[in-house]
């Protein structure tokens, strides 16, 4: 019981983490794309003009996610204390090239020792001594050294290797991983499931792992467009005026890349809906990776279809994970509403 309530607890933390990292990514991811979008490839290697100093802001705040991450996470775990030797270490991990699960790690293990460096014993008159000075100062180097000496490199490894993986995945492993990150991104619709979906795209996007990317990005708009879609077919015999309304809010939602847009659905039917729109999502997600098609921008759904490698089979993958969540959901809503009651 006490290994589930401490496994729970590591996901709070973590989901807090990945709150605190969104805006970054959001505004960095968008800075990057659209310096590529418009600057080409070349904005990779200069600064001489706006498009390739656009692409230096992205590329510098889409670094500093080891970083926030690893400080979000000790913030979480032991509150403000835990924030400047986080910020530190984290800045270390990130230079040693850890990556994403450096700064995870470095989160942990300053948070749970600040934690318990706040319950040490001292004198009132040194309170103020203990929280600025003492805890800041052996946080950072008891972890700053740990990682280091210790973990630093065998965490850079792991990096590099997930790296690779990612970059050479293709066939049946690409198409199973962006179904998995396309359920993931579903279930709970901006939850901390979707969250950790959204964090593994993200770092996977930071290194060029286009695939999970892409996956993880065309994911966020599917749940909402096919929710329109389901409405706009069902129409009022299985949906009520209101939910009918939320359709039309739905689509929007969808091509502005907000899957928080099916959550009127999901509360009001969640047995029906939620399954539909996990396995509308994966098949999407699905179909593009057997298509073997990518967009290498931080772009979600809808709006990156002019940016993907092949936009006819990336949009026609769109459109059937669409149209399955659509059919799945109403042909269940078909099938296990209640009769009408006879009359007597």
């Amino acid at each position: 019981m006490e290994w589930k309530k401490f496994g729970k607890e590591l996901a709070n933390h973590f989901q807090t983490g990945v709150s605190y990292m969104i805006p970054l990514v959001t505004a960095a991811g968008l800075l990057t794309s659209i310096a590529v979008i418009f600057g080409g490839q070349n904005v990779w290697n200069q600064t001489s003009n706006i498009w390739g100093n656009l692409r230096l802001l992205g590329q510098t705040g889409l670094g500093f996610i080891p970083v926030i991450i690893a400080a979000y996470i000790s913030f979480s775990i032991a509150d403000r204390p835990g924030l400047a030797p986080a910020f530190i270490v984290g800045l270390v991990a990130s230079s040693m090239g850890t990556g994403f699960l450096g700064g995870m790690l470095v989160g942990l293990l300053v948070g749970y020792l600040v934690k318990w460096l706040k319950k040490m014993p001292m004198p009132m008159n040194l309170m103020s001594v203990k929280s600025l000075i003492i805890i800041p100062f052996i946080a950072t180097i008891v972890v700053g050294l740990i990682l280091i000496y210790v973990v630093g490199s065998p965490i850079k490894a792991m990096t590099v290797g997930l790296t690779a993986w990612l970059k050479g995945m293709s066939g049946t492993n690409a198409v199973l991983m962006a179904a998995l990150l396309g359920g993931m991104m579903a279930v709970d619709m901006g939850g901390p499931i979707n969250k950790i979906a959204y964090a593994f795209g993200m770092a996977a996007f930071t290194s060029g792992g286009y695939q999970a990317s892409t996956a993880m990005l065309m994911a966020i708009g599917i749940p909402p467009l096919g929710m329109f879609l389901a409405t706009l077919l069902g129409g009022k015999r299985l949906y009520s005026d209101a939910e009918i309304e939320s359709g039309r809010s739905a689509i929007v939602m969808g091509i502005v890349g907000i899957t928080e847009g099916t959550i009127p659905f999901a509360v009001a039917d969640p047995i029906r809906v939620i399954p539909s729109i996990i396995v509308g999502t994966s098949v999407g997600c699905a179909v593009n990776a057997f298509f073997g098609t990518v967009q290498k921008t931080a772009l979600s759904t809808v709006m990156a279809i002019p940016f993907s490698s092949n936009w006819l089979l990336y949009t026609l993958a769109i459109l059937i994970g669409v149209v399955v969540e659509a059919l799945l959901v109403n042909f269940l809503k078909r099938f296990t509403k209640a009769a009408p009651a006879k009359e007597a």
